[in-house]
C-alpha cells in the first residue's frame, strides 16, 4: 500500500504532464488495481481541471514568474537626516567636552586644586609650586640676533 502523500504527489504530476513515461504507466497500474487510489486519482483530475478553468478565466489569479523586486531606493531626505543627526550629535559631544575642559581650567587655583564656590572666607595661605603653574603653560618666544636663534621663556 502506497503512502497517501506519495500517492497524491504522484497524481498531481501525472495529471500536470511532469511524469516520465515508465513512471505513469506503473500509476496507472497501481490506479486501476486499487479502489482507494482510483477515488483519489478521480478527485486529483477534478481539481486540477477545476483549477485550470479558473486560471483560464482569471489569469490574474495566476502566479507570474516575474517576481516584483521591492525598491531598495532611499529618498535622499531620508539618507541626509541620519548623516546631519550623527554629525550634530558628534558636534554637540566636542562642544560639551571643550566647555566642561575650559571650565574646569578657569575654576582650577593657580596650585592645580580645584576652588570650592562656597569658600569665600580669610585667605588661607598657599604653597605655590613655580614648576607647575597648570596644565596650560605660557611661553614667550623672542629672537636673539647676537646668537641668531629664539629663545623661549615660561
Amino acid at each position: 500500500m502506497m503512502k497517501t502523500e506519495t500517492l497524491r504527489a504522484l497524481l498531481v504530476d501525472r495529471e500536470l504532464g511532469e511524469l516520465p513515461g515508465d513512471v505513469a504507466e506503473l500509476l496507472d497500474a497501481y490506479v486501476a488495481a486499487v479502489p482507494v487510489a482510483r477515488a483519489e486519482a478521480d478527485a486529483t483530475a477534478r481539481t486540477v481541471s477545476t483549477t485550470r478553468d479558473t486560471i483560464h478565466r482569471y489569469p490574474d489569479l495566476a502566479l507570474t514568474t516575474e517576481m516584483e523586486v521591492e525598491s531598495q531606493i532611499t529618498p535622499i531626505v531620508y539618507w541626509l537626516a541620519s548623516r546631519l543627526a550623527r554629525a550634530a550629535a558628534l558636534i554637540a559631544v566636542a562642544a560639551l567636552a571643550g566647555w566642561l575642559g575650559y571650565r574646569a581650567g578657569h575654576s582650577a587655583s593657580p596650585d592645580g586644586r580645584l576652588q570650592a564656590a562656597g569658600n569665600t572666607g580669610a585667605a588661607a595661605p598657599r604653597v605655590v609650586d613655580s614648576r607647575f603653574k597648570g596644565l596650560w603653560t605660557q611661553y614667550q618666544v623672542a629672537y636673539d640676533s647676537r646668537r641668531v636663534a629664539f629663545i623661549m621663556t615660561k
